[in-house]
């Protein structure tokens, strides 16, 4: 399980969009900043966010992974983002994130989200 997190973790910082999606289900949905985010939108909006940046650097702290069963788990971590946009703009945020994970045939992905990101000043 850890190394599915870690995967995670590589997908998004080097902006492959499409190992991020890889780690979903299609049933994914994710509670993001208040708003539910159906998997096809997240999916669309991973590639188009992604193509948008210069870098992504995410520094995770206080990483657990909970065990509930055989076949689920949740991970959750403290986030802090630097995001470097193609553009020059430069964006900070940090937040809670946690994931619900699901296993099916032998395969971890992840069914649920939550995400709150908070500005750094």
């Amino acid at each position: 399980m850890k190394s599915r997190v870690d995967a995670f973790h590589m997908a998004d910082t080097t902006l492959n969009s499409d190992g991020v999606v890889d780690l979903l289900w299609p049933e994914f949905i994710m509670l993001a900043d208040g708003n539910y985010i159906a998997y096809d939108n997240v999916r669309e909006g991973t590639k188009a966010f992604m193509a948008s940046l210069e870098s992504f650097d995410s520094e995770w702290k206080n990483v657990r992974i909970i065990p509930i069963g055989n076949n689920h788990a949740i991970s959750s971590f403290i986030f802090t983002d630097s995001l470097v946009a193609k553009d020059g703009t430069i964006s900070q945020s940090q937040g809670p994130n946690t994931f619900v994970w699901e296993k099916r045939d032998g395969i971890w992905k992840v069914i649920y989200g939550d995400v709150d990101h908070y500005p750094m000043e």
